[in-house]
């Protein structure tokens, strides 16, 4: 079908815009800080919502809160007995959850360091928590090596729903930020959206892709609910439109694992960090490689605020590193 001059000038446009913004986005510039440390591999980091704290989870079995941007240790959290594999801020930022391989889920109060809640249900090490993201963030999802999905209630202090749909361990979890949806991610190749409704235990839909051949790591919807990125072992990275579940994109973004992946609140730049040891943002609707750092330490996991301008990293070191923007 032809195109109006008024439409081919429009799309020239687009274009040329696009080229600009990615040009300025491949001249970005980070300096690595290190600004605290655990005591073994830091297996998890969350930014929490207003972009001021950031938590981070390690083999140590500790849960720490540290302040944006000064680095600055503001919480170590005690009582897991066994090494805690992730964790999340609540959508009001009162609370943090845990998940750990002594098969709890533990909720914390972030300014006092309180343990408030423990959840005991799974019955092999606890591998994914995400709070829900509403102001009142009542409820928790956990994923476990026990191959299912956990819903938790923190009012009441105990399981609500547990989702059964996955053939092998499940690896991660994540809400939808309109708190209609869960999506959960397992060693059997499979990404599944479930309902967040109560009655509800069957999966709404299993996202599949050939290239996903490894076991698929973690999962995270974007900020306006839209796109979910999916990360594997064979380092490659997927986006696709939600509610819809088609895939967008694939990027073979990293030459190991990926075990974290992260939106920023442009719900289309991706950071993403890996055991190759590099840090690397993605424009998730073109698969242009924004910028790329070699940290020299493994990455576990990966986090950052808002505009992107500081990026953190949980190392196999122990170490909390920040990259901060340089202007």
């Amino acid at each position: 079908r032809s195109q109006s001059p008024a439409q081919v000038a429009a799309r020239i446009f687009t274009l040329f815009f696009a080229a600009l913004i990615t040009l300025w986005a491949q001249n970005l510039k980070y300096e690595m800080e290190e600004i605290g440390q655990h005591d073994d591999e830091v297996l998890g980091v969350f930014v929490n919502e207003d972009d001021t704290k950031v938590a981070t989870c390690s083999l140590d079995e500790t849960v720490k809160v540290w302040g944006i941007p000064s680095g600055k240790l503001l919480q170590t959290m005690k009582g897991h007995l066994g090494q805690v594999n992730n964790i999340s801020f609540s959508g009001n930022d009162k609370w943090i959850a845990s998940g750990s391989s002594d098969l709890t889920v533990r909720v914390w109060d972030v300014e006092t360091g309180e343990q408030l809640s423990v959840l005991r249900g799974h019955t092999q090490p606890v591998i994914g928590v995400y709070f829900s993201q509403d102001d009142s963030s009542t409820f928790i999802a956990s994923t476990s090596f026990d191959k299912t999905v956990k819903l938790w209630d923190t009012r009441l202090g105990s399981e609500v729903k547990t989702l059964r749909g996955h053939n092998e361990p499940t690896n991660n979890v994540a809400y939808s930020y309109d708190g209609k949806y869960l999506a959960s991610c397992s060693d059997d190749g499979q990404i599944k959206i479930w309902s967040t409704d109560l009655e509800t235990k069957e999966p709404l839909m299993t996202l599949m892709d050939p290239e996903h051949k490894a076991p698929i790591l973690t999962v995270l919807y974007s900020f306006d609910s839209k796109k979910l990125v999916s990360s594997d072992q064979d380092g490659y990275i997927k986006v696709w439109q939600m509610p819809s579940g088609r895939l967008l994109r694939t990027i073979k973004a990293h030459e190991d694992l990926i075990q974290d992946v992260s939106f920023a609140e442009d719900n289309k730049t991706i950071v993403s960090g890996s055991l190759d040891e590099k840090v690397k943002l993605w424009n998730s609707l073109t698969g242009d490689l924004l910028m790329e750092y070699d940290a020299g330490v493994k990455i576990w996991s990966v986090d950052l605020i808002s505009d992107y301008s500081v990026i953190i990293l949980g190392c196999a070191d122990g170490k909390v590193r920040y990259l901060k923007r340089k202007d």
